[in-house]
């Protein structure tokens, strides 16, 4: 009995609590959508508030203009809510003509789009030509709100229709154009394209019947997002000189006309001249207009009398260049001139030789001093091993060298030579190096570079090669700048093993005189530190197939080193030859044995020709037809043929004149030479022997008439044509 009876509390209880909970639910308050449109149109005091849209033109046209629907729960303050079951046709359009007439389909919907939770939908709606008045209305239960399933009474609770919204009345009102205005006349850059820009103070809608084009078309014509500022995009007509813009006769805009000019000539370059000090001059070029995109000045465009193109180089964000330009000792006046085709504009018009006439200016007769003229004492940055993982003797070096044959150049002159390095800037990385400066006169033991000789700017002292050679010890004390003892901090270099150059993102070097003049500049990057600037080239892999090692090698082309601040001015060591080297037994390293570069070594013959095939065959008439083929050559003059009875005998050249090479050439090239003077029944061993345009000659292979005798001297690019220079 006592069980039945707890039974029944506890039944009891639970009636109880789930009375409780029943009557504990709120009712749902009801949920009305809220209908708005952008306002256009001020309030006048004392009337009805309308919506408006403001339309300018007296051209008839549809007048589109968003619709926002936000259901909202009645409350304080009204909330958002989701809906369900809401479309396109719950949206109820009258439309209305300047009469007061209703107008069925005057003003058409598009379809709904909802936000995320469904509680905001957005439509455009679009009135007629003909429409003035817009009037907007969602009915009763046009929606339904999901509503909740309640466990307790078994049933979905709050899932109502929405109530009816208020609805509005748009008034589209046109009314006269307002004054637009018209970007300022101009020239315009060849027969190519070119914008102008229509500028209102209120939005509009303009189209190209709006306007009236003089010798040209529209082209296309798009807007900001405001509809106040018109782009319009014009085509020149073919040998039109002039190009006019002004309102179209039934348009309904007004502006000034406005006149451009069409732009036919190339650019035209201005040259000034300034001295720097030491007989150098620095030389400005400037251009009277912007310059095509990509297009670039180079050294070999300049044609110069009387002196030597140094280092040529873009002034950012500008149509103007900068130059060193160093006279020939002895001279007094100097000429020079852009070559006609050097440069094109934006239009792509290229540029006649430019200044007409060329510029001459007096320089004062004298030799120049060492580190200023090619052959003279110059002084390049030459090659550069900066690969490393930090292993140990992973060691980075650069190398600068001296190419005269008489000269020493003395780095501690004037304030002290200084090599100023901009390492990549990752503000994430921790130990990445630093960007510093090195004082040649400040720092250091290394205080002169000989003739024809190198000096190393070493990260750390390193294990290296023992050689010694002809020009005396590669690595002494005095050869050698050791980075890490001397100026740690200053690249923030923590251990022997740390970079003071970025192995992997790069770097910019300037190598800068005692009289603060620059002498050379390499690199990757703009030489401004602090700048977080990207690469303008990814370096070369300093890594081989192998795992080794290589360093990248500059190239010179007529004793003028290539630009070093262009990824085509440099070539991976692994991809060069290094017969002189081999020949003169010389093994030259510093920091590991399997390296691959030419450290501290500045002598070196071989050519960039790579032979591949050189065969003498005798004909029937008794006559030696000899044919070789190249496989790349660069600055190539021509070939001699030599000949000898024995191998060891003297090789006399035979041919009356140099055969003509190809230059430089990355493509196999084929030639035939006929031995006219051949003996029957002799044998004859040949030499081929490569010209430079500077005169240097290398022998490539020597063959026997009746068989191939040696193969030696297939040459691919040489170290030595990349890193000397050639008077």
């Amino acid at each position: 009995m006592l069980f039945n009876k707890l039974k029944f509390i506890l039944i009891f209880a639970v009636l109880l609590v789930a009375g409780l909970v029943f009557v504990a639910t709120p009712a749902t308050a009801a949920v009305a959508p809220v209908l708005s449109v952008p306002d256009e149109i001020e309030n006048v005091p004392g009337e009805a508030d309308t919506e408006g849209i403001q339309v300018y033109g007296i051209r008839a046209e549809p007048v589109p203009f968003e619709l926002t629907v936000t259901f909202q729960e009645n409350s304080d303050p009204p909330v958002n809510t989701p809906v369900t079951g809401f479309e396109v046709e719950d949206i109820e359009l009258i439309a209305a003509g300047s009469n007061g007439n209703i107008v069925p389909g005057g003003a058409t919907v598009s379809a709904v789009r909802s936000n995320a939770n469904d509680s905001v939908y957005t439509t455009t709606i679009t009135a007629k030509p003909n429409i003035d008045t817009v009037i907007i209305n969602v009915p009763k239960q046009a929606a339904n709100t999901p509503g909740r399933w309640d466990p307790n009474t078994g049933t979905i609770q709050g899932n109502n229709p929405t109530e009816a919204a208020d609805q509005i009345v748009v008034n589209i009102i046109r009314s006269a154009a307002p004054p637009l205005t018209l970007s300022p006349d101009r020239s315009i850059s060849g027969n190519t394209t070119f914008t102008v820009t229509l500028t209102s103070t209120t939005p509009i809608t303009l189209t190209s019947t709006d306007l009236k084009v003089g010798g040209g078309s529209v082209d296309s014509l798009s807007s900001d997002a405001a509809k106040r500022v018109w782009t319009v995009t014009i085509l020149p007509g073919v040998g039109r000189t002039q190009i006019t813009v002004e309102p179209a006769d039934n348009g309904n805009y007004i502006f000034p006309k406005g006149t451009f000019t069409v732009d036919t000539t190339g650019p035209i370059a201005t040259i000034t001249p300034t001295p720097i000090g030491n007989g150098v001059y620095s030389i400005t070029i400037t251009f009277d207009e912007s310059l095509q995109t990509g297009a670039t000045l180079l050294a070999s465009e300049i044609a110069v009398i009387g002196a030597s193109i140094g280092v040529l180089s873009p002034i950012p964000a500008t149509s103007s260049y900068v130059a060193t330009l160093i006279p020939n000792s002895g001279v007094t006046t100097v000429t020079v001139q852009i070559n006609a085709g050097a440069v094109t504009d934006a239009g792509g018009t290229p540029n006649a030789a430019t200044p007409s006439p060329a510029l001459s200016f007096r320089v004062a007769a004298g030799a120049t001093p060492p580190g200023a003229t090619p052959g003279q004492g110059s002084v390049t940055i030459s090659e550069i091993m900066f690969a490393t993982d930090g292993g140990a003797d992973e060691i980075q070096w650069i190398e600068l060298s001296n190419n005269s044959k008489t000269a020493a150049v003395a780095l501690d002159a004037g304030s002290g030579w200084e090599l100023i390095i901009e390492n990549y800037d990752d503000r994430r990385a921790i130990r990445d190096p630093l960007s510093g400066t090195i004082n040649f006169k400040n720092s250091g033991r290394v205080k002169t570079i000989p003739p024809e000789q190198a000096v190393l700017i070493v990260s750390a002292n390193g294990r290296s090669s023992p050689t010694t050679h002809a020009k005396g010890q590669l690595f002494v004390a005095t050869r050698v700048f050791k980075v890490y003892p001397a100026l740690a901090a200053e690249f923030g270099m923590h251990t022997a093993r740390d970079p003071f150059l970025h192995p992997t993102e790069g770097f910019y070097i300037q190598l800068v005189d005692g009289g603060n003049n620059l002498v050379d500049e390499v690199g990757n990057l703009d030489g401004r530190t602090r700048t977080a600037d990207a690469p303008a080239w990814e370096l070369p892999d300093g890594w081989t197939e192998e795992g080794t090692r290589t360093s990248i090698i500059r190239r010179y082309r007529r004793g003028i080193a290539d630009d070093g601040t262009r990824l085509d001015g440099w070539i991976a060591a692994a991809e060069t030859s290094f017969l002189y080297l081999l020949e003169k037994r010389i093994d030259t390293w510093y920091g590991l044995r399997t390296d691959q570069g030419s450290p501290g070594v500045r002598a070196g013959r071989a050519l960039p020709v790579q032979l591949s095939q050189f065969r003498p065959d005798r004909t029937e008439t008794g006559t030696v037809v000899i044919n070789w083929a190249t496989e790349s050559e660069v600055d190539n003059a021509g070939f001699n043929i030599l000949r000898s009875e024995t191998r060891t005998g003297e090789f006399k050249v035979i041919t009356a004149q140099l055969i003509p090479g190809a230059g430089t050439t990355a493509e196999r090239n084929t030639y035939t030479w006929t031995d006219t003077t051949a003996k029957p029944n002799v044998v004859y061993y040949y030499q081929i022997e490569d010209v430079s345009l500077d005169g240097e000659r290398q022998t490539l292979a020597t063959v026997r008439l009746r068989g191939f005798v040696s193969a030696t001297g297939k040459l691919t690019t040489q170290w030595g044509q990349l890193k000397r220079s050639r008077d």
